[in-house]
């Protein structure tokens, strides 16, 4: 019995195939397409960095799945481990506490910082001068740990 099932990318529409589970990645577009993601269109849900949403638009608009910092932070709450690189800086970011909402970011034993929430982190943290915010758009290999 075959395990596999033809459909459409949901990004795309190129057809795909993908896991009775409905899982599977597109080679045309590079999308994951899953279930779970499908029917929270607006969420980002691993082990895609941005919404199904997000990534129809960037599609349309020729553009790369690079997520923005509000991304990366959702997919940080959805999985609780990310990392980028930055400067030759390999940082890590965890999500931690009792509430699962406090964020431990560090690139060094040296280096760690704690920000109650995802609100905090935007607006204080920094690598070396530099507010992450300002330089999200030079961070590369944005990723789940």
């Amino acid at each position: 019995m075959n395990n596999k099932i033809e459909k459409n990318c949901a990004v795309c529409k190129h057809k795909i195939i993908v896991s009775q589970g409905g899982n599977g990645e597109c080679f045309n577009c590079g999308w994951y397409n899953n279930i779970l993601g499908e029917e929270n269109e607006n969420t980002v849900i691993f082990p895609n960095l941005i919404s199904l949403n997000k990534a129809k638009k960037l599609y349309k608009e020729n553009k790369p799945f690079k997520p923005d910092l509000n991304d990366f932070l959702d997919g940080l709450y959805c999985y609780r481990e990310m990392q980028f690189s930055y400067n030759n800086l390999n940082c890590c970011v965890f999500v931690r506490g009792e509430e699962q909402t406090t964020i431990e970011f560090g690139w060094s034993p040296n280096h760690v910082y704690y920000f109650k929430d995802k609100e905090d982190f935007i607006k204080n943290a920094k690598i070396d001068n530099d507010y992450v915010r300002d330089i999200w758009d030079k961070v590369e290999n944005a990723c789940y740990l």
